[in-house]
C-alpha cells in the first residue's frame, strides 16, 4: 500500500493517544514496520493494519484508505490483549 499522507484531527488523535499511542508511532508502522493488512470484518470501507511499532510493541490499527489520494485516515489504533491477533499476524506473515 502507497501512503503519501495521514489525515489526522483532533478526533483521532485523541483516541490513538488514549492507548498510549502517538501519530508518530503509527504512522511509522505503515512506513518501516511491515504490517499486514486485512479488511475489517464488520465495518464497511475499514481495514486493519496489524504490526509493530519502534519499541517494540505490537499494534491493531483501524484505518480508512483513500487510493486516489494515497491517504491513511486512522480511525483508532491499540495494543490487543486477544491472543488472536497476533496469531492472525504471524499466519498472514507465512
Amino acid at each position: 500500500m502507497r501512503v503519501s499522507h495521514f489525515d489526522w484531527d483532533a478526533g483521532n488523535v485523541s483516541k490513538v493517544e488514549a492507548h498510549d499511542l502517538s501519530p508518530e508511532e503509527v504512522e511509522l508502522l505503515f512506513i518501516d514496520g511491515d504490517p499486514v493488512f486485512r479488511r475489517h470484518s464488520r465495518l464497511r470501507g475499514r481495514a486493519v493494519a496489524l504490526g509493530f511499532v519502534p519499541d517494540g510493541r505490537f499494534i491493531l490499527v483501524v484505518f480508512s484508505y483513500n487510493k486516489r489520494r494515497k491517504a491513511v485516515r486512522v480511525i483508532t489504533a491499540y495494543e490487543p490483549t486477544e491472543p488472536a491477533w497476533r496469531i492472525q499476524y504471524e499466519a498472514l506473515k507465512g
